[in-house]
């Protein structure tokens, strides 16, 4: 099988499944990059050295990816060679990596204040604060329909979710209000499409303009580069958890089907959070007489 057939039949392998959007286009993409890496080499014929190869020489030490990245690569290099070529690949050879607990970035008020007063594109303005307004991932953005608002119920349907998921979060009443301007003064005139956003050209935007746009706003307002257009999405979790919002009702706002993905928030929040050491609290007692014993 060469890999135009191979890309071909894998199209069909995804449609059978019924995988969402985001994972269909996603699987392509990186299955395209595989074939760039191998030259003229047709897929079938590659070893798992080779593969060993692309995974540690190529996407770790010289693209430099995080170990989640890596592995995602790697769940694609079993559905081509499990599911598409029908092979048996010898995944001992082929482990995901371990991935290092790591806690997400996420931004000061007064960082997030100084991010969004830098974006001087109303457009922009209006996508950013949505998606962490409403803790919507970038390619729920690109896919917001008009009848995906819900104004009298303040709410946003999200459609083709990850894991092609679908439910509601939350509508700001700020974000409405940007929206509602955003549709009578920029929202290009004449267009025949139910899409929300439009690029330059009038086309349903896609999530690369959206992270140019980010990368362009991110260095105008000197925010570090390790914090992506994901992050606005971190810090809508982190914030509802630190103003109150119950860990249940913001794991269903986020669509996260395991209750765990959502926990990671909470520490995250606790960083910011004042919360009062029992140290303290228990020296505050001695110093008003309220303990009976002494610190000294």
């Amino acid at each position: 099988m060469n890999n135009q057939e191979l890309i071909q039949k894998m199209k069909k392998d995804m449609e059978l499944r019924n995988f969402s959007h985001y994972t269909y286009d996603s699987y392509l993409g990186k299955t395209k990059d595989l074939i760039k890496y191998f030259g003229e080499k047709n897929l079938e014929e590659v070893t798992v050295d080779e593969l060993r190869t692309f995974l540690l020489e190529h996407l770790k030490d010289k693209r430099k990816l995080e170990d989640s990245s890596i592995n995602y690569y790697n769940s694609v290099i079993r559905f081509v060679y499990e599911v598409t070529l029908d092979k048996v690949l010898n995944k001992r050879q082929l482990p995901m990596r371990k991935k290092k607990k790591k806690m997400y970035k996420v931004l000061t008020k007064e960082e997030l204040s100084t991010f969004f007063n830098a974006v001087d594109d109303f457009k922009f303005k209006t996508i950013f604060m949505l998606i962490y307004g409403s803790g919507l991932r970038i390619g729920e953005i690109e896919k917001l329909q008009v009848q995906d608002i819900d104004s009298k119920n303040m709410r946003i349907f999200v459609r083709e979710g990850k894991g092609n998921k679908e439910r509601y979060t939350v509508l700001p009443e700020k974000s409405l209000e940007m929206l509602r301007e955003y549709w009578t003064k920029y929202r290009p005139k004449g267009i025949d499409s139910d899409a929300m956003f439009f690029d330059a050209t009038n086309k349903p935007i896609n999530v690369y303009v959206i992270r140019t746009h980010f990368r362009e706003y991110r260095r105008k307002a000197g925010i570090s580069e390790e914090y992506r257009v994901h992050g606005l999405r971190h810090n809508f979790a982190t914030n509802l958890i630190e103003n109150g919002a119950d860990i249940l009702e913001v794991k269903e706002l986020l669509g996260h089907s395991n209750i765990r993905s959502t926990m990671v928030y909470v520490h995250i929040a606790n960083k910011d959070v004042k919360v009062k050491s029992p140290l303290d609290v228990l020296m505050e007692g001695e110093e008003n007489g309220e303990n009976s014993g002494n610190i000294k």
